[in-house]
């Protein structure tokens, strides 16, 4: 569900809404391509912090801290795209949000898994969700220098980071999780000693 409100956000609000304003698709193709290079910056830097990741600790901290770097870029975007169009605004808005529960919820498991304190699982969640909010606040403070391409642009980006996350991260994630149904232990994820 989160991967189909991403892609629906970014095919229908986020590109239309760019390439209304945008100055041609020359343009517009070097600024998807700088969002699909943002993500894949952010996907080598979770592959070297895996290699040096030990256990459930590792790989709690990796996860948190891939997703507090692509969550700046996703808080620009509902900014970028309120100013643009109100309605592309609170889409996009919604479908952030509809991702980010899933987010968060891997964030807490893989925490919980690790035997971490509900008090420092709620702090690794909350500095992933703050990262969204600061990305937001930026560009929410510089308002007044963004120029309609400026925005374009940015919207563009954000939207080919949502795609690659989408179809790289969270659609085969989703199948696998499929496929290996009726096939894990039924013992829970979460402990229930905490």
């Amino acid at each position: 569900m989160a991967a189909a409100a991403m892609i629906a956000a970014s095919v229908i609000e986020l590109i239309p809404a760019a390439l209304a304003i945008d100055s041609g698709w020359a343009d517009s193709a070097v600024w998807l391509c700088a969002g699909f290079g943002v993500f894949a910056v952010i996907k080598l830097v979770s592959s070297l912090l895996q290699k040096h990741a030990a256990g459930l600790v590792g790989s709690t901290t990796v996860v948190t801290i891939a997703l507090t770097l692509h969550n700046i870029p996703e808080g620009t975007a509902a900014v970028a795209a309120a100013s643009t169009d109100l309605t592309t605004g609170i889409h996009t808005g919604i479908a952030i949000a509809l991702q980010n529960i899933p987010e968060g919820l891997s964030i807490a498991a893989l925490a919980f898994a690790a035997g971490s304190s509900r008090r420092w699982t709620f702090g690794l969640v909350a500095v992933s969700a703050i990262a969204e909010v600061l990305g937001a606040a930026g560009v929410w403070v510089n308002r007044e220098v963004l120029s309609p391409e400026i925005n374009s642009h940015m919207l563009l980006a954000v939207a080919a980071i949502m795609l690659a996350i989408s179809f790289i991260e969270l659609i085969p994630d989703g199948i696998r999780l499929l496929q290996l149904n009726g096939k894990t232990p039924k013992t829970p994820i979460i402990p229930t000693n905490k």
